[in-house]
């Protein structure tokens, strides 16, 4: 190999990673690397290893946990103005993420046409009196898009590590994720009544069954820990195989959600624990694809700046709108509007960081 096609060879490498170099040897025409199609390697954390921490992963939910037992002793009412402002920024967060990826031209059924379904579907609900199960279907697809948030970045982590390594590690990580979810979500069923003040239609289980859950919950969070623990993820090195935010979001997990068997499923400081985290960790997440999908580094207090104020644009129109509309009581008619916009979330923010999603997003 001539001195320049090995000069070429290593920028090549430099750039998109060894991972996406087929070879050592000559680098054929085929197996050349269009420079739109990756502009440099993705780095190991979505901001840092600290930031990840706290934000997105265990740290974040350690901090919560403390706070739960501090709400329910001396009240919630304090933040839940903080729980309102962050759920229209995460709302803001979702349009950012659509609108600067051009998600509405590959995925035009998913963005315009399932969203105007859910609300055409939810005003024919509430026309025919169905307010509880509405307010059904808001406390199971809650529960459902927490846990299923927690598991999409896990695997976003463990992309990063070239994971899975197989069908079974999948497996567990998803059981390690979703069985907390179920346990607490039926022990919530089984001890409240209400849901944020609102009658809904609790899952009928046999007594004890909310027990058998706990139990399945804590023996898959054993079961992966004791599965990750053999691997040489949590030691580090340069063959990496898990990566240690993948096992910090599987244990928050479990403790965000196990929290309602300590503190109380029928505590409000139950519910805003879980929505704060789950908040911040989205913020977090939303922002790092934002600043990893620009074509290049963000280095520099006035290139942050800007992509800092770029994102929060959609943030700031979802607040300002919710300010506006503080003085003002909305007629009956658009409540099941508000609901709608609910479920619509939930559907678009389990469509838009799909593979697929992946792969029709435009280049920045």
């Amino acid at each position: 190999m001539s001195n320049q096609a090995e000069a070429n060879a290593l920028t090549i490498e430099a750039r998109v990673g060894p991972l996406l170099v087929p070879s050592a040897g000559r680098v054929s025409a085929s197996s050349r690397v269009r420079p739109t199609a990756v502009s440099r390697e993705m780095p190991t954390w979505l901001l840092s290893s600290r930031a990840d921490f706290w934000l997105v992963c265990a740290g974040g939910g350690v901090a919560l946990l403390m706070m739960a037992f501090v709400l329910a002793w001396h009240g919630d009412r304090e933040l839940g103005i903080g729980d309102l402002l962050l759920s229209e920024i995460h709302l803001g967060a979702t349009y950012d993420a659509i609108s600067r990826r051009r998600l509405w031209r590959g995925m035009p059924v998913e963005v315009f046409g399932v969203p105007l379904a859910i609300l055409a579907a939810t005003y024919a609900v509430a026309a025919h009196g169905g307010f509880v199960l509405l307010a059904t279907i808001t406390l199971y697809l809650g529960a459902w898009h927490r846990g299923r948030q927690n598991l999409g970045i896990a695997r976003h982590y463990q992309r990063l590590a070239n994971g899975p390594r197989s069908r079974w590690q999948r497996a567990i990580l998803s059981a390690a994720i979703y069985l907390p979810m179920v346990a607490s979500v039926a022990y919530f069923t089984a001890t409240s009544p209400l849901h944020e003040g609102e009658e809904y239609l609790a899952l009928p289980l046999p007594a004890g069954v909310h027990c058998v859950l706990a139990i399945l919950a804590a023996a898959s969070l054993a079961l992966y820990l004791g599965s990750t623990a053999r691997r040489p993820g949590w030691r580090g090195g340069a063959r990496r195989s898990a990566h240690p935010a993948e096992g910090w979001l599987v244990v928050t997990n479990a403790m965000a959600f196990g929290s309602a068997y300590v503190v109380g499923a029928w505590q409000p400081s139950f519910i805003l624990v879980l929505v704060i985290h789950h908040e911040v960790q989205y913020l977090a997440f939303t922002y790092a694809m934002a600043r990893a999908g620009v074509p290049r580094p963000v280095s520099g207090v006035r290139a942050n700046l800007a992509l800092l104020g770029s994102f929060a644009i959609w943030p700031a129109l979802d607040v300002a709108s919710w300010v506006l509309c503080r003085g003002w009581d909305p007629p009956d008619r658009l409540g099941p509007f508000l609901t709608a916009g609910l479920f619509a979330h939930y559907w678009l923010d389990g469509r838009i960081w799909t593979g697929r999603a992946r792969r029709l997003a435009a280049p920045l």
